[in-house]
């Protein structure tokens, strides 16, 4: 799966920071793709400085967004910024760049970008967003148009000028995890061939990880999930692999298998690597945040 990220800055004047994108012509909020091994914080800062010139700093993740486009499906992660520091510039990638009133936005702007900024300016805290967008035949039709003429194009004007050829970011395998809840509080814990663990998996291509963490949750656990919030996202480092914890509440069923254990909420079972206790404690914490960190060994 492709990773991105967005972000929303809005200065004092209630304007918010945008580029004009080099290969569309239409306005969108800066962002990009996830490097090998790089958190979502640490690339929407770098790019935000490498396409506008302002530096950024990450201070909450409002949404999650989900695109089934070939080959593997496309998950783009949505930052509320502030600014600290740094000044305005175009670069290659944004030939401008500025701050835009924010009623109406300003047009060309495609709907996807519409929406994701609308939807985070409206975010006033609490749970992430998380929704599947629709892929509908004119966008399809911009794809191909866009990577089988504009890039090709682009590319053959870098070769000429003897500069590096774009390099597509890389695929990630993308794992959800579930800690679920009852009624009392309990946490789910399951007791499988590895020892301990919470229920989930890995996503599977051109699925949103959100409808995984339901699907996989259901199947091991035989309980309903009712997901309520991201609560980390967790990079292993030196690698394209990324861990989504999600919050949920269970609702019972008559059916559900042996080998779950519902205990205390601050109770862990033996032998569970710390960085997993870690993890579970920060997802029931009251009043947290969603973290953004690397993924620690035993």
């Amino acid at each position: 799966m492709r990773l991105a990220t967005n972000g929303i800055l809005v200065n004092q004047f209630n304007q918010i920071l945008l580029i004009q994108r080099n290969d569309t012509r239409t306005f969108a909020e800066p962002g990009g793709g996830l490097e090998q091994g790089e958190l979502p914080t640490d690339n929407i800062a770098r790019e935000v400085r490498e396409e506008t010139g302002i530096i950024a700093h990450p201070v909450r993740l409002v949404s999650l967004n989900y695109w089934a486009l070939p080959p593997h499906g496309f998950l783009s992660f949505t930052f509320r910024c502030l600014q600290r520091g740094g000044e305005l510039q175009t670069s290659a990638e944004s030939p401008r760049v500025g701050f835009y009133a924010t009623r109406p936005l300003p047009r060309p702007m495609l709907p996807v970008n519409r929406q994701r900024i609308e939807r985070a300016l409206n975010h006033a805290g609490g749970p992430v967003e998380w929704w599947t967008i629709p892929y509908p035949l004119f966008i399809r039709l911009g794809r191909f148009f866009l990577f089988n003429v504009i890039y090709r194009w682009y590319d053959w004007r870098r070769k000429r000028q003897g500069l590096a050829l774009y390099q597509t970011p890389p695929d990630w395998e993308i794992v959800v995890r579930v800690v679920l809840q009852n009624e009392s509080g309990a946490v789910l814990r399951q007791q499988g061939n590895d020892g301990w663990c919470l229920p989930g998996g890995l996503v599977p291509p051109k699925t949103a990880p959100w409808d995984t963490a339901v699907t996989l949750t259901q199947q091991q656990t035989g309980y309903t999930p009712t997901l309520q919030d991201v609560s980390g996202i967790y990079v292993t480092k030196n690698s394209s692999r990324m861990v989504l914890v999600f919050t949920a509440v269970a609702h019972p069923s008559s059916t559900a298998p042996t080998g779950n254990h519902w205990l205390p909420p601050h109770q862990t079972p033996a032998n569970v690597p710390h960085h997993w206790q870690q993890i579970v404690q920060h997802a029931i914490a009251p009043d947290r945040l969603p973290v953004c960190e690397y993924m620690l060994e035993n």
